[in-house]
């Protein structure tokens, strides 16, 4: 299910101004509960999502969401190619 809480969804902007885009999705995948964090660029040159471990406290996912606007290297570390609009592709 989408995580639609919380703020989790709300563009920021780094540093250079670029605008970066969030969506949070937890549930279960291949039998595990599992959460996403998906993020892209405006224009989607840059997309990437990140597996982390299910129950994850909302302040560590603010946490992580402002490391991957202020990191580069985090982001290009969780580089892949999405798919849009997530919701049809990525909700199972």
């Amino acid at each position: 299910m989408w995580w639609d809480a919380q703020n989790l969804n709300k563009p920021r902007r780094d540093k250079s101004g670029k605008r970066w885009n969030f969506r949070v999705w937890h549930g279960f995948s291949e039998g595990q509960h599992m959460e996403r964090v998906f993020f892209w660029d405006d224009t989607r040159e840059v997309c990437g999502v990140v597996l982390i471990s299910p129950g994850i406290h909302v302040r560590r996912l603010h946490d992580l969401i402002q490391k991957l606007v202020a990191d580069p290297a985090l982001r290009a570390k969780h580089q892949t190619e999405l798919r849009f609009p997530l919701e049809r592709y990525y909700s199972e």
